[in-house]
């Protein structure tokens, strides 16, 4: 799925649940049977694999990460479906799509395993969208609850803007990888705490996310590289704050 479409994707999932709120002002979010959180945050990411490549006719070049740690933003929406409640608990399922901007992978390129003449980097975006369940306790003081957060679900990978920088003059880059959009096997989970009542009617939660988003790989577009340059496991942990209406 190209990244253009994904964003219009969102954004349309973003636009959507508004004409819905301009519909239900005023009224509690535990009278009705659904709810919709408008969510956004910041995540760090942990991604990018050492990794040897092998050449046709050569050794070979060894890959190594030097900065695979990036901050960035990311924005949600979701659609969840009571499901049942029993004393304090309530539980709902639904889904739940994120965005989680964009981050870059650092290294150097061994040549040969043993000339380190050339730097490279690349961008991920990834753009999750799970089949999710949520789960709140009440606490004895009404204003406040315990979130708890999970599903599983389809991640849209793109790998993007892959260069390579001469470390000493007289090296050309090969620049042998190139972008590619991957979908992959992703996990979410998550804690949080649920102020109700904290603006309006509408309730306000902050909480802990863990995001397992899968891997992939660039694509190669030299033919004498028989290997591709893989992002490694890739995690994200973020603090997301949300609005549910």
């Amino acid at each position: 799925m190209p990244l253009r479409i994904q964003k219009h994707v969102l954004a349309a999932s973003l636009l959507l649940p508004l004409a819905a709120f301009a519909g239900t002002m005023g009224q509690d979010a535990r009278t009705k049977s659904w709810s919709v959180p408008l969510q956004g945050g910041f995540f760090g990411a942990s991604q990018g694999k050492s990794q040897q490549i092998n050449i046709d006719g050569l050794v070979g070049n060894r890959y190594t990460v030097e900065d695979n740690g990036q901050m960035s933003g990311l924005a949600g929406v979701g659609l969840y479906f009571d499901a049942w409640s029993r004393e304090r608990m309530h539980f709902s399922y639904g889904v739940n799509l994120f965005y989680l901007g964009e981050t870059h992978v650092r290294g150097n390129i061994i040549q040969e395993g043993v000339f380190t003449n050339l730097s490279y980097r690349y961008s991920i975006e990834n753009l999750p969208l799970y089949a999710a369940a949520k789960a709140i306790i009440d606490m004895d003081n009404p204003r406040y609850a315990v979130t708890m957060d999970a599903g599983v679900g389809p991640n849209f990978m793109r790998l993007s803007d892959y260069r390579e920088t001469p470390l000493i003059a007289s090296v050309t880059p090969d620049n042998a990888f190139g972008r590619a959009n991957t979908t992959t096997f992703s996990a979410m989970a998550g804690v949080g705490l649920r102020m109700n009542n904290l603006i309006g009617a509408l309730p306000v939660e902050c909480g802990y996310r863990f995001f397992y988003l899968g891997k992939g790989n660039l694509h190669r577009v030299n033919e004498q590289y028989l290997d591709t340059l893989s992002t490694g496991n890739t995690y994200a942990n973020a603090l997301v704050c949300s609005v549910t209406v």
